[in-house]
């Protein structure tokens, strides 16, 4: 592996994780990444407060988001495998047997190029996927700065809904196939765009407390954002759990505008009934909780509002506290202040 600063990879010897080393894929959080194994390679990582120069390994993307529980903070996917490296134009690529990941960064233009910015960048990244064995798209990270500027329509959010709706008609990606989503406004910086793409199966998950996205009213733009509420991939070796960024919106509104704790309360609810339905799939393969093997990422608007948040989820989910990154940045509504999003290998 070349191009590594930042990455430890000194050898753990470990007993408590030995069950989790021995799936193909591997997510941990901490200050830095440190290999499980010898026969894992970084598929995918994010940095969180880390200086720009430090971005040199080709599976790494830096995002401009505070962390808020620590100064620096990493979100590793190892895979137990072969990992080729390669770029389809301004695309990096991270390909494993089971998926691909792809990363576009964009330089932010002004609001009212973002569409057609967006619409671009999600074509490039779409084709440079479809060049690879894994076609379908199961998760799609979106980090820009500025998210709510604008007024009405112009807001920058549905411009970009706009931009990535007009991509998907374009390549053919309808609705019903939409993968999991999450968009952040960052503290700076361009448009990032993350996805994971596999070609085992995939099976996306709505949430019954809510409408889904692609399915929206017009009040919130012209085009609906797409992304499904959840979903998983079932390969012979795991099975990889999505949850797209979940705030405190039943139906389609707002519940609780600009009251952090009682959106915090509403977005558990979202996420415990998306574990329900989950477990309601035979293809689940059995009760899906969120507990101490989950990683979850909790996007909070107004960093003081981190001790409030962190109790809550503490009180009402099992979830190991390590697991957890809390980050400043802003939701795609005004009047949210928290919103979630995770995964869990199983």
């Amino acid at each position: 592996m070349t191009g590594q600063a930042e990455i430890n990879v000194d050898l753990r010897e470990t007993v408590a994780k030995n069950v989790a080393v021995e799936h193909a894929l591997h997510i941990e959080t901490g200050e830095t990444c440190k290999r499980p194994s010898q026969q894992h390679q970084l598929l995918l990582g994010f940095q969180f407060g880390y200086p720009k120069a430090t971005q040199d390994h080709p599976a790494i993307i830096g995002i401009d988001l505070k962390p808020l529980n620590q100064g620096k903070l990493t979100e590793a996917w190892w895979y137990k495998g072969p990992v080729e490296y390669s770029c389809a134009g301004t695309v990096k690529l991270a390909e494993c047997r089971e998926y691909t990941v792809a990363i576009i960064h964009t330089d932010n233009n002004s609001p009212e190029d973002f569409h057609q910015q967006t619409r671009q960048a999600y074509i490039e990244l779409i084709n440079a996927v479809r060049s690879t064995e894994h076609t379908r798209l199961v998760k799609v990270w979106n980090y820009f700065s500025e998210i709510n500027h604008g007024e009405g329509d112009e807001e920058k959010y549905r411009q970009f809904s706009i931009g990535r709706a007009e991509a998907f008609k374009q390549l053919g990606i309808n609705d019903e196939d939409s993968p999991a989503g999450t968009a952040i406004g960052t503290q700076a910086g361009g448009l990032v765009i993350i996805a994971i793409a596999s070609n085992h199966p995939f099976c996306p998950v709505e949430n019954p407390r809510q409408t889904s996205a692609f399915q929206y009213p017009r009040k919130y733009g012209p085009e609906s954002p797409k992304f499904c509420r959840a979903g998983f991939v079932s390969s012979e070796r795991h099975r990889l759990f999505l949850i797209s960024g979940t705030a405190a919106v039943v139906g389609h509104e707002s519940n609780f505008p600009d009251k952090t704790h009682l959106q915090t309360i509403e977005t558990i609810k979202n996420l415990n009934q998306l574990c329900e339905t989950v477990s309601g799939m035979e293809s689940a393969g059995g009760q899906f909780t969120l507990d101490e093997h989950s990683i979850m990422r909790v996007y909070l608007k107004n960093p003081e509002d981190y001790e409030l948040v962190s109790s809550a989820l503490k009180a009402e989910l099992s979830i190991n506290q390590r697991n957890v990154s809390y980050l400043q940045g802003t939701i795609c509504r005004r009047e949210l202040t928290v919103e979630i999003d995770g995964v869990k290998v199983v």
